[in-house]
């Protein structure tokens, strides 16, 4: 990748996801989707997108928490933000 020795390319580019982290969680609302094996997936609608969060319900982190239809989109922050730096697929854009 050009630049990926230079310490101010990972400076860019971590500002480049927290901008887009911004924009999706503010002012937001995460809305259930459906519940599938154990997986959880709300949806997110922000001015320019529909996305998709998949929650593994079986996490530690997630036992604690209510499963609630809808939430502010910051509240699933933790898994927002783990789904974009992973790109593993349980943050995804649907349109």
């Amino acid at each position: 990748m050009p630049g990926s020795n230079d310490p101010g390319f990972f400076i860019h580019l971590i500002h480049l996801i927290m901008e887009r982290l911004c924009e999706i969680v503010n002012g937001t609302k995460a809305t259930l989707s459906h519940v599938c094996q154990g997986k959880v997936c709300y949806q997110i609608r922000t001015s320019r997108h529909l996305y998709q969060l998949e929650i593994d319900s079986m996490e530690k982190d997630w036992q604690a928490t209510f499963l609630l239809p809808e939430f502010k989109a910051v509240t699933l922050l933790r898994w927002i933000r783990r789904g974009l730096e992973l790109n593993d697929g349980s943050f995804i854009i649907l349109n």
